[in-house]
């Protein structure tokens, strides 16, 4: 049996949600219309529920929000988002939250179950332009990456690899083999192509870029 709580404060929702989910064999589904404030929703237990289907916009309250103190409660229970806008919109700021993605109300039975028993193995569906976004995201970083990386001559990045490991002026000389005079040089060409003021800046987005290991 999946038991599911539906969290929305339009009633034509919530029995509307009911009826279909309760269609399919082995679902029960009870309805919530939440309350007003934080500290009246803490006192409620949520342990019999697999699922609960929280919608984003519940008039007083925030359903981002609600499911945050849920998540916070440390409750066994999935909480998806359960709106009725553009889920792409929302999606990354709920897996940020714990929350096990967002699904739009206008969904069919069959997938909303579908998205609903994955919740329950710890799985999620990702919408498609969302995952479009996010390679085309990743893509962006790893061109920026490599153009950052491809500034730094070999020598620069050894005194970089050099000054992550704490290392004075002197000392990297002494390793590379330069004077000290030339470390000075190299750290100011290198401060100013990464446009920072200090060596911790320096190895940070260095490290962050790829530049050193």
């Amino acid at each position: 049996m999946i038991h599911i709580l539906v969290v929305d404060d339009h009633p034509a929702v919530r029995e509307g949600t009911k009826a279909i989910l309760e269609a399919e064999e082995g679902v029960k589904v009870d309805c919530l219309n939440p309350p007003y404030t934080e500290e009246a929703f803490e006192k409620l237990d949520f342990s019999p529920f697999d699922v609960i289907l929280m919608d984003l916009n519940l008039g007083e309250v925030n359903g981002m929000e609600l499911s945050k103190t849920i998540l916070e409660m440390k409750q066994m229970c999935k909480v998806i988002l359960y709106t009725g806008y553009d889920v792409d919109d929302y999606f990354e700021e709920a897996l940020r939250l714990g929350i096990h993605g967002a699904i739009s109300k206008t969904e069919s039975k069959q997938k909303l179950l579908t998205y609903i028993r994955l919740a329950i193995e710890g799985d999620i569906v990702v919408p498609y332009q969302f995952f479009q976004k996010l390679l085309s995201q990743n893509q962006v970083h790893a061109e920026h990456s490599e153009a950052i990386e491809e500034v730094f001559n070999e020598r620069e990045k050894a005194i970089l690899q050099e000054v992550e490991k704490g290392l004075t002026n002197q000392e990297i000389a002494d390793h590379l083999h330069l004077s000290k005079r030339s470390i000075e040089y190299s750290l100011t060409s290198i401060f100013n192509k990464l446009n920072v003021s200090s060596r911790t800046e320096a190895v940070l987005i260095a490290k962050s870029n790829g530049v050193i290991d």
